[in-house]
């Protein structure tokens, strides 16, 4: 006879089964989850790792922009723009243009406007600030005075117009200038 037995075998089969059961199975769950979890961890990590290099990219970039560019943009669209010596320089421009009674004034800020241009790469909005001039000229200070705004170190657009002339052939000339300033907007810390 054999020396185990029929209840012997049956028992050692139920106990096989039992840790099959109540051991192996949940530890290989475990594992496989664990295997899932080491994935999704691999894949975060290489989405990480491409967007710190996308970023080194960029940082680069940036770096790599020369410093007298940074100062022209910024003296071209600054940040914040000083009303008063915005003023000073349509005086000097005016007095430039050998006009000599002239009225300057600041009408204040319009509200931000967003900018296509500037949308499309950092959704930059940009200010508008108003400035009034009246002057009496002949035609020639006339277009001295728009030729030298024109040459302004930053953006000072005539956005309203008007010129009447008298009998005496002075024209009579009324402008709204404006000038330009980008919305604060998230600055580099090196």
């Amino acid at each position: 006879m054999n020396k185990f037995s029929l209840v012997t075998q049956v028992g050692m089969i139920v106990v096989a089964v039992a840790i099959v059961i109540m051991y192996i199975k949940p530890t290989i769950a475990q594992i496989r989850e664990t295997q899932d979890l080491t994935t999704s961890y691999e894949t975060e990590s290489a989405n990480v790792s491409a967007v710190n290099e996308n970023l080194k990219v960029k940082i680069a970039e940036i770096e790599a922009i020369n410093p007298s560019d940074i100062a022209a943009l910024t003296r071209f669209m600054p940040d914040t723009l000083d009303e008063i010596s915005v003023l000073k320089d349509i005086s000097a421009i005016v007095t430039a243009g050998s006009v000599s009674i002239f009225e300057v004034s600041y009408k204040g800020v319009v509200a931000a406007v967003e900018s296509d241009a500037l949308n499309n790469t950092n959704g930059g909005e940009v200010i508008s600030h108003i400035f009034s001039l009246s002057f009496n000229a002949n035609y020639s200070q006339l277009k001295s005075v728009l030729a030298l705004l024109e040459t302004n170190a930053y953006v000072l657009q005539i956005s309203n117009l008007k010129i009447a002339a008298n009998d005496k052939g002075v024209l009579k000339v009324d402008m709204s200038l404006t000038a330009f300033s980008r919305f604060p907007s998230i600055s580099v810390i090196k």
